[in-house]
């Protein structure tokens, strides 16, 4: 798929959704990685990146967190 097609598929998704905090979370992410072109990891204490990827492997079942809380982690993440 050319960067084109991919950009006009992304765009009729996008026009498709009508939740608001959809959009909103779309908005945040493309802005986030729109500024920061680095890898996000890049941005991490070698601490924060072992426990990240420690986290990561967990099984999924085991810790589970509301989307309002992830999106408050996050943005407390961010502001570092």
């Amino acid at each position: 798929m050319s960067i084109q097609q991919m950009q006009q598929h992304i765009i009729e998704q996008v026009g498709a959704v009508k939740d608001e905090h959809i959009l909103q979370m779309l908005d945040e992410e493309l802005s986030f990685y729109l500024q920061n072109k680095d890898d996000a990891t890049a941005l991490l204490s070698e601490k924060d990146l072992e426990e990240l990827t420690m986290l990561a492997n967990e099984p999924i079942e085991r810790n589970t967190m509301s989307f309002n809380e992830f999106k408050s982690i996050m943005d407390k993440w961010r502001m570092k």
